[in-house]
């Protein structure tokens, strides 16, 4: 069995190689709307069958699904577009993880991306007509840098947002250039659009601390990048922005041990607002809101290996959706 644990390890090392107040309204402008009479599905990556594959789930733990009808390549970090009859996922079957779009069943397959370096964590644009994602980037001393794209949904118009040349990471991995400058891993990751469109939230090490990253905001353009909330930096990874509630779900912690929080996503102070929804030894990590915004779908390795679980958004209720021995990750709960 291929050893998803391992390949998101892998992942993770190469994401991890290494203030104005931003007011966003709960209202979503132009959003494109759900057909009626869709089924509520949880879409996740697993390694239970002979590869990589994505699954969706019903949130009641029913009709398990695989979406892939090929054993000999990858497929995980689904992200359902707004309509909910598509979604944009990683996959290496082009040879490297470039990012595509299926439709829901898993048929229509049409690769966006042709950088032939790793790319992944898609997210839709909440009309549906751009996708934003992360892509590896060499640097000058040939490190990976990790940086934000987005991309239309046809796969036109691939443009870089973030560039981490242009500030100083301290990560530990420096090396030195031929001309006696140090250059370092530069992480810019897990982006998350806001509920009406105008913002991308972002995690970044731009601030000098590889092990927690620090929350960021920018327009869709790569411009007006600042820290998320005034004068006390928010630190975190994984984040989601429900339209909903206004309000931001996302990890806190190290790489071995996080805990999900929630926060205001309006407030200019946000960690006045943050309360921890889980409080244990476990690893809990990659929360996504459902469309309502009563609920949250995590990840959290509690019973040996990650699987999918499901809580209120106070806290409460938590419930485990997925049951194997297998590796469960980054569940996108149908919108």
């Amino acid at each position: 069995m291929f050893s998803l644990k391992h390949l998101i390890a892998a992942c993770l090392a190469v994401l991890l190689a290494a203030p104005a107040f931003l007011l966003t309204s709960c209202s979503s402008g132009t959003v494109t709307e759900k057909p009626a009479g869709l089924p509520e599905l949880i879409a996740f990556t697993s390694n239970r069958s002979k590869a990589v594959a994505i699954f969706t789930i019903k949130p009641d733990g029913t009709a398990l699904t695989s979406l892939s009808s090929d054993n000999r390549s990858i497929d995980m970090m689904p992200a359902w577009s707004p309509d909910s009859t598509r979604m944009s996922f990683s996959s290496n079957r082009s040879d490297n993880f470039e990012i595509w779009t299926m439709d829901a069943e898993g048929g229509n397959r049409q690769r966006l991306t042709d950088r032939r370096i790793w790319n992944g964590l898609p997210g839709w644009s909440p009309d549906g007509g751009k996708i934003v994602f992360v892509g590896q980037v060499r640097n000058a001393a040939g490190l990976s840098d990790m940086e934000i794209f987005v991309i239309n949904a046809d796969g036109s118009d691939l443009r870089q947002l973030t560039d981490s040349s242009t500030f100083h990471v301290e990560t530990g991995h420096a090396e030195t250039g031929e001309a006696g400058h140090s250059h370092h891993t530069g992480w810019n990751s897990v982006p998350a659009w806001s509920p009406d469109g105008s913002k991308i939230l972002f995690s970044s090490n731009r601030d000098g601390n590889p092990v927690t990253p620090i929350l960021y905001t920018m327009n869709p353009d790569g411009s007006g990048q600042q820290k998320f909330g005034l004068f006390t930096d928010v630190d975190g990874s994984d984040p989601d922005w429900s339209a909903a509630n206004n309000r931001i779900v996302l990890a806190r912690g190290t790489a071995a041990k996080r805990d999900i929080w929630v926060m205001d996503g309006g407030s200019p102070f946000p960690l006045l607002t943050a309360k921890k929804l889980t409080d244990n030894i476990d690893n809990n990590h990659n929360p996504k809101w459902s469309p309502d915004g009563r609920q949250i779908a995590f990840v959290s390795d509690t019973h040996g290996s990650d699987d999918v679980f499901i809580m209120n958004a106070d806290g409460s209720n938590v419930r485990r959706l997925t049951y194997d021995e297998s590796v469960d990750d980054f569940p996108a709960w149908r919108q």
